[in-house]
């Protein structure tokens, strides 16, 4: 790659991510604001301070040399992962002293925020440009191809595959494509009756992508482009950033029992190298990418590990069981060790991103 695309890369990198995290953020600080909560300390980004202001609240607002990232730290937080100690309980307008539906209510926004971006991003090119349509309807069925053995025919429309509702076409590409190999109950009504059908999806391999995927063998029905209403656009919006969400938990499924593929672990270089390919192919492509990325980052901060917005809710959630918080000495404990996975994690995703070209073939 030329060292302008590698610079593209790394701005489109930066545009996307530096207001996706200063919007996760800023859902914290407001809602901590709405609870009388006293925000010390606005980040956007890590390392040493390139600049400041400090506003009519007393909040630092600073801008730091490594934008990979930000925080706030609020009033009695020992440091940026919100680590609390017995006496901030004690200190008015602290976070520890709010109270346990304020504290999950604040530490919740920051996802919510991404999520509500990711929507209203959706429906930013849903009024603008339109969306494309294709009813769940086989079109036509590829000779000797999975669906031709399985008995799929044109017309048949595909109402769910594993119980999955399928309202349009690309719901039923995602689920095919995420399991090759594995027989798939396919819900389809054909002349007024409705039967499940078992469809096993052909692997194919991508050398250029890393990945391992299903094939189906079939073509879908001509698709309608509509531009929406903004009502439509919102709803749509919605509707595609939750089916997105729920794409993204099946891919952690995958990770977790160890067959994920590698195509689809990435980090900052892979997500840089993807912000510029986006950013090259029009503004629709970006602002689309940038709905991916924002909503990839609040399902990720729901997830239950400590350091994260999900591993405060988790402890939070203890709390409410116990009628009392753990010990400050385990939940710093559990942070501590929180932080350290994702750093390892960090780590490990960079140095797969700058060595995989040397990873041997992927495809047999």
């Amino acid at each position: 790659m030329s060292g302008f695309g590698i610079i593209t890369n790394i701005i489109a990198f930066l545009v996307v991510l530096t207001p996706i995290v200063f919007i996760h953020e800023f859902g914290h600080y407001w809602v901590a604001r709405k609870n009388k909560v006293i925000v010390d300390v606005f980040s956007i980004g890590f390392g040493p301070e390139l600049y400041h202001w400090i506003d009519r609240h007393g909040t630092r607002w600073r801008i730091a040399a490594l934008p990979l990232g930000g925080y706030v730290k609020m009033r009695g937080d020992e440091n940026a992962t919100s680590m609390t100690s017995e006496a901030s309980r004690y200190i008015k307008g602290s976070f520890a002293a709010a109270s346990l539906p304020a504290r999950m209510a604040i530490v919740a926004a920051g996802p919510a925020a991404n999520f509500i971006t990711g929507i209203l991003l959706f429906a930013l090119v849903y009024v603008a440009v339109g969306k494309l349509y294709i009813q769940p309807v086989v079109g036509d069925v590829m000779p000797d191809s999975p669906a031709y053995e399985a008995g799929l025919q044109p017309g048949d429309v595909i109402l769910a595959v594993n119980g999955y509702e399928t309202a349009q076409f690309n719901d039923v590409k995602a689920l095919v494509s995420e399991n090759p190999n594995k027989p798939l109950a396919f819900t389809i009504e054909r002349e007024g009756g409705v039967q499940d059908v078992i469809v096993t999806p052909q692997e194919l391999c991508s050398e250029q992508m890393r990945v391992k995927y299903g094939y189906l063998g079939v073509q879908s029905v001509t698709g309608d482009f509509r531009q929406l209403g903004v009502g439509e656009s919102l709803w749509q919006g919605t509707i595609d950033s939750f089916a997105l969400a729920g794409a993204m938990l099946r891919g952690i499924g995958r990770m977790a029992t160890g067959q994920l593929n590698e195509g689809e672990i990435g980090g900052p270089v892979k997500i840089a190298k993807i912000s510029g390919d986006a950013a090259r192919a029009g503004w629709v492509s970006f602002v689309i990418f940038v709905a991916l990325i924002s909503i990839n980052l609040g399902l990720v901060n729901l997830l239950p590990v400590p350091a994260l917005d999900g591993g405060h809710l988790m402890l939070f959630s203890i709390e409410a069981i116990l009628r009392r918080p753990l010990s400050d000495k385990v939940q710093n404990i559990l942070l501590r060790l929180g932080t350290a996975f994702l750093m390892s994690l960090m780590l490990f995703l960079i140095l797969y991103d700058s060595y995989s070209s040397l990873i041997p073939k992927f495809c047999p």
